[in-house]
């Protein structure tokens, strides 16, 4: 099975960029176990419109259920795109970026293979993978392999042809939140030479820490979403805590960035990003990873951080355009 596209779009500087489609209005759908978010793009002269708010869908187990009920929802509210961009879950997939000598096709696949034959057990049961050549260099490519699960891409494809859509391309949500925080780092004169991104990304159901320098790496965050809106004063800090002791882990062995993206449900707790930002000192700072200065919305609305829940759809629908 082939995975299509993986287009990608800023991801490094010196990457040769593919066009984007062109089209003038395109869907985003972010695929989960449970629900699906979406977000609908319109390019109107240089400016990106939202012609409908942001909105998420419940899925079940079900794939020809989750498909009508996605199908019902696009009906309801007027959308009648079938070419879409969608997501699969960042715990379904891996990123490798490797070199590799300058070969025939047979025989770069073959050293690709080669590579990335201990990350092909990471991921339980079977797998797929798909590779781009970012850069080529004198005597050697520098290439991408984005590895997924089998089962979960299969799934996510039986629940967009039961609703009726066409997936352009498919995606892995952390590869679309690294293509935000580099729109939006592009914006800051200084941020621009800032050469890693690190985001991290609050969620109902993952919660990480996303890296991305010569390499990508993802570092799963102990951090639940449903428990923490429950939790006492006293608890929600002890929280918040154990969530910095595992960032301050993290670059143990990693070169710390200047800046970290703040992305996700995080929107919905402030206290969390103003007590961080209080435990880092000058140490990181702490930046919202927003879609409206990222992509330049022509929105008027009064809690734009809101938005930062679909940044996933927002980046993928971008993608689309």
């Amino acid at each position: 099975m082939n995975i299509k596209g993986f287009n990608f779009k800023n991801i490094l500087k010196n990457i040769k960029l593919s066009l984007p489609f062109g089209h003038k209005k395109a869907v985003g759908i972010q695929m989960k176990k449970d629900f699906a978010r979406v977000v609908v793009l319109e390019k109107e002269d240089k400016y990106l419109n939202l012609p409908i708010m942001p909105f998420q869908i419940p899925l079940v187990e079900n794939a020809e259920h989750s498909g009508q009920m996605i199908k019902d929802e696009f009906e309801k509210r007027g959308i009648f795109i079938k070419n879409i961009v969608v997501s699969i879950p960042i715990g379904s997939t891996l990123f490798r970026i490797i070199k590799v000598p300058k070969t025939s096709k047979k025989e770069l696949e073959e050293n690709i293979e080669w590579n990335i034959k201990e990350d092909l057990k990471a991921l339980h049961g079977e797998t797929v993978y798909s590779y781009d050549i970012i850069k080529e260099e004198e005597n050697e490519y520098i290439v991408l392999v984005v590895i997924a699960k089998k089962d979960i891409l299969e799934k996510t494809l039986q629940i967009l042809e039961n609703a009726g859509l066409n997936p352009n391309v498919i995606d892995s949500e952390g590869v679309a939140l690294i293509n935000l925080a580099d729109a939006e780092k592009a914006k800051e004169e200084k941020l621009k030479d800032e050469d890693n991104i690190c985001i991290m990304h609050l969620d109902l159901d993952e919660s990480y820490l996303l890296f991305f320098h010569h390499n990508i790496t993802v570092q799963s965050l102990n951090f639940n979403v449903r428990n923490y809106e429950d939790m006492e004063a006293d608890d929600k800090e002890e929280a918040v805590n154990r969530l910095i002791n595992e960032i301050d882990y993290f670059f143990l062995t990693i070169n710390e960035p200047r800046v970290i993206y703040v992305s996700g449900l995080a929107s919905r707790y402030p206290e969390i990003e103003a007590y961080m930002q209080l435990k880092f000192a000058a140490r990181f700072t702490l930046v919202d990873l927003n879609p409206a200065m990222a992509l330049n919305l022509n929105i008027e609305m009064n809690n734009k951080k809101y938005l930062s829940e679909y940044n996933v759809p927002f980046a993928l629908a971008y993608r689309g355009l």
